[in-house]
């Protein structure tokens, strides 16, 4: 008797664990950790001690020296500072109207030679005569409206360090920023390409010129806590059938 009071326990004990279970691999996990570094160490150019060679005037690097140069990024570990305003909105309609009518029309005026009535005048006790005609209409029609509107707007100003170099000379681009005010973190990510010579003289590039962009603004905090549904909720929206 105890080992099956025992074991009515532990079944019990069961649903419980599986909901907790549940619930934990519905939790979110963070899609960007803003303490970590954005490109390792090791993919910095280190600077090389060039040895002054015999006559020249500038010693050692001379990059930024030249009188009708420009010193805009170009290397890997170059910040760049870009200026992101992106507008998106779009608008999607549907309407759909059917309509269907069907008739049916039957009627048998003899029967193996015999009256349609096959004699009957008393069908069912209702006075009438037995008729084997038929007579159906059937009426079908749908209408159907849908509208989709989205509208969506960033503006802000990051600033990126350049990660790579592609063969094509394309510059690839990855900047992070992270703002805590007050417990509530404030992240936002951008990655990309760009090509040299969309970048101006004061090392800036709109957004817009950014090719394979990847723009991420989200927080982490109070506020973002109090806009996610509890992990209960999450367990019964995902297996609710209705």
């Amino acid at each position: 008797m105890r080992i099956q009071i025992l074991n009515n326990k532990a079944i019990g004990i069961i649903p419980i664990c599986l909901v907790f279970f549940l619930g934990a691999c519905s939790t979110s996990h963070r899609a960007v950790d803003s303490r970590s570094t954005v490109i390792p160490k090791n993919l910095y150019t280190k600077p090389s001690n060039q040895k002054p060679e015999e006559g020249a005037l500038w010693p050692g690097n001379t990059r930024g020296n030249f009188l009708f140069g420009d010193d805009k990024a170009s290397v890997v570990g170059d910040i760049i500072t870009v200026t992101i305003n992106e507008n998106a909105s779009s608008t999607q309609s549907a309407t759909t109207n059917t309509a269907k009518d069907t008739s049916l029309n039957m009627q048998a005026p003899n029967v193996l030679g015999l009256p349609s009535s096959l004699g009957i005048q008393n069908f069912l006790n209702m006075g009438t005569q037995f008729d084997p005609s038929v007579n159906a209409t059937v009426a079908n029609s749908m209408q159907g409206t849908g509208t989709v509107t989205r509208n969506g707007t960033l503006t802000a100003t990051i600033s990126a360090i350049i990660t790579d170099i592609l063969p094509s000379g394309n510059l690839r681009i990855e900047g992070r920023r992270s703002v805590t005010v007050n417990h509530e973190e404030q992240i936002m990510v951008l990655r990309g390409v760009v090509r040299p010579q969309d970048i101006n003289f004061d090392n800036t590039i709109p957004s817009t010129l950014i090719a394979d962009a990847a723009i991420s603004y989200r927080g982490e905090g109070v506020v973002a806590d109090e806009q996610r549904k509890g992990w209960l909720a999450k367990v019964f929206s995902k297996v609710w059938p209705f």
